[in-house]
């Protein structure tokens, strides 16, 4: 019998099990029926593909995929005349099944990034504007602040400490963005959009078919730069941005008054700050705790405890104050509740904070340099 484990026939081509012949591909004929023979789109399945796909039920997808992967990359094709079509189907559904936030290369996680900062950051404040991108990370480091070029920024700024790991695929990530903006602007912008024309002129310098082809040439560096910088000391003109951001970012960060000097440094007066913060313990991701809030229990001197620095949302708020920076606005992303006995399990200070800033788990925060 065959197997989905078995190595490919190299004499066979594509190394796919031929149908088993005789009965076993057609369904048994009922009285005045003639026998029906198996074909893709039809309506009965061989003996031999239903066995294929009982063994593969109890294979995991993440498996399943690496072994696809990687029979592609050794070579092996899609070479029967209907495989396109299965092709095609695998494609629509990888698309829609890899559309969520975490997918740096997928449109939901950049609709949910620029939706809340339009929201308060009306499209006309990035006309001509200098933005920054703090820790855009090392995987598709430019997409976001590609697109706020398309919507009229000048110059865009990507800062982290690691390496860009895949340039060709960063600059590929790049021409996906902006067929995203060319065809359909509000699937990212909505209620918003761009007339394709104005986002064509915005991304005047950018070769759009050298990026298609994974080229990084295709990147106008005087419009685009990847700065491998630490955030305590960048390598900007003080002044120089007109908006910074971060998303997941400052909660893994320890010398917190340094690093929000670094961005009063760099943010010109009147500039704005549009920071997505976690204050959970991040341990709750991978479920080895059960509460956002397990973290503030231990006592500890450290300033990161399991990669988070545990400061509220309250006190980040005031050393922003402190370091030359108005709060415009906090709006809340994420909430937990925390009961009056969970909250007495608390160390200091946090046992005796305000509970609905404790409760606060998630939140944007809009800041503007005095």
């Amino acid at each position: 019998m065959w197997s989905p484990f078995r190595k490919p026939n190299p004499a066979s081509g594509s190394g796919k099990p031929p149908p088993p012949p005789g009965p076993e591909t057609t369904r048994v004929a009922g009285p005045g029926e003639k026998p029906r023979v198996f074909s893709r789109g039809g309506e009965f399945r061989p003996v031999w593909e239903i066995r294929r796909r009982e063994a593969l039920q109890g294979v995991p997808l993440l498996h399943l995929t690496e072994e696809l992967v990687a029979r592609l990359r050794s070579g092996e094709k899609y070479d029967e005349d209907d495989d396109w079509i299965l092709g095609d189907l695998l494609q629509q559904e990888l698309e829609a099944a890899f559309d969520y936030h975490n997918n740096r290369y997928g449109p939901r996680r950049y609709y949910d990034l620029l939706r809340p900062v339009l929201a308060v950051l009306p499209r006309s404040r990035f006309a001509g504007a200098t933005v920054v991108d703090l820790g855009c990370g090392s995987v598709n480091p430019f997409a976001f602040t590609f697109l706020l070029l398309s919507i009229g920024a000048e110059r865009a700024y990507g800062v982290d400490i690691d390496p860009i790991q895949d340039w060709p695929r960063a600059a590929k990530a790049l021409a996906t963005c902006a067929a995203w903006m060319l065809v359909a602007s509000r699937r990212l912008l909505d209620p918003d959009r761009v007339p394709p024309e104005e986002v064509l002129r915005n991304l005047r310098g950018f070769d759009l078919s050298k990026l298609g082809a994974g080229d990084p040439a295709g990147i106008d560096r005087s419009r685009l730069v990847f700065l491998q910088d630490s955030v305590y000391d960048m390598s900007l003109r003080d002044g120089e941005a007109d908006v910074v951001f971060s998303n997941s970012f400052l909660e893994h960060l320890d010398r917190i008054e340094d690093l929000l000097e670094s961005f009063r440094r760099v943010t010109k007066p009147g500039g704005y700050g549009h920071h997505l913060v976690d204050f959970s313990d991040h341990r709750i991701y991978p479920g080895l705790v059960a509460s956002p809030f397990e973290f503030l229990k231990l006592d500890t001197r450290d300033e990161i405890v399991f990669g988070s620095n545990r400061l509220r949302c309250g006190q980040l708020c005031a050393l922003f104050e402190k370091h030359g920076f108005d709060v415009e606005r906090v709006e809340t992303a994420r909430h937990a509740s925390l009961s009056p006995a969970d909250q007495a399990q608390l160390v200091e200070p946090f046992r005796s904070m305000d509970r609905e800033d404790l409760e606060r788990i998630c939140a944007r925060i809009l800041v503007r340099r005095r």
